[in-house]
């Protein structure tokens, strides 16, 4: 084989390793964000006059992370269950959507309920046309269906009562109302309460107009 030829072959390998190379790359980017996120758990919460009940969570979503950082999820679904309410209370209908509870309330006045939610990642908010305060109220009255109605203004600055960041990998079997409130202490201040402002002192990183 001549000095020519030996170059070519030369570029030819080196050309093919490349090629693996990338592909390995990309298929460790691919699997670091193929994760799912399958989760359940109980958890006891108080309402605002004091009374407790028992709810049952799930969460599903798809787990990713950057190749040696942080592992990260975003939720697809999320669903909430009471499974024990107060003496005399009817509980309402299992809740599930694509956004994340923070807060669940019942009126015995109009034997109503209603559940606020948010989101994690901006794109839910701008999706949902970046509404301010940056909440979604759900509402059932009388065991009717869950309904989307306007935020009511009885609920700006009250704290929230559900547990709002699961852990992807699992959560104990029950959560109980004091380990929730000591992990609210570290989520940002629109998980901990419902905010009427969300701007940069409210630590809204999604509008930089």
């Amino acid at each position: 084989m001549g000095m020519h030829e030996e170059g070519m072959a030369r570029r030819r390998t080196r050309s093919r390793w490349r090629v693996f190379q990338m592909a390995a790359w990309t298929g460790a980017l691919l699997l670091s964000g193929c994760g799912n996120v399958n989760i359940e758990w109980s958890e006891d919460v108080r309402l605002d006059d004091g009374r407790m009940l028992l709810v049952e969570r799930t969460a599903q979503g798809k787990q990713f992370s950057e190749l040696g950082g942080p592992k990260g999820w975003d939720q697809t679904e999320m669903s909430l269950t009471v499974v024990r309410a107060p003496e005399s209370v009817k509980p309402p209908p299992p809740w599930r959507d694509a956004y994340v509870p923070v807060l669940l309330d019942y009126q015995q006045d109009t034997d109503s309920w209603s559940l606020l939610a948010t989101f994690y990642y901006c794109q839910a908010w701008y999706d949902l046309g970046r509404p301010i305060p940056p909440y979604i109220q759900y509402r059932s009255t009388n065991g009717s269906t869950w309904a989307r109605v306007p935020l009511e203004e009885r609920f700006i600055d009250r704290k929230t009562n559900l547990l709002t960041g699961p852990r992807s990998e699992g959560e104990p079997e029950l959560i109980t109302v004091e380990e929730k409130e000591r992990r609210e202490r570290s989520a940002v201040q629109r998980f901990q309460r419902i905010l009427r402002k969300w701007g940069q002192a409210e630590e809204n990183y999604c509008d930089h107009s």
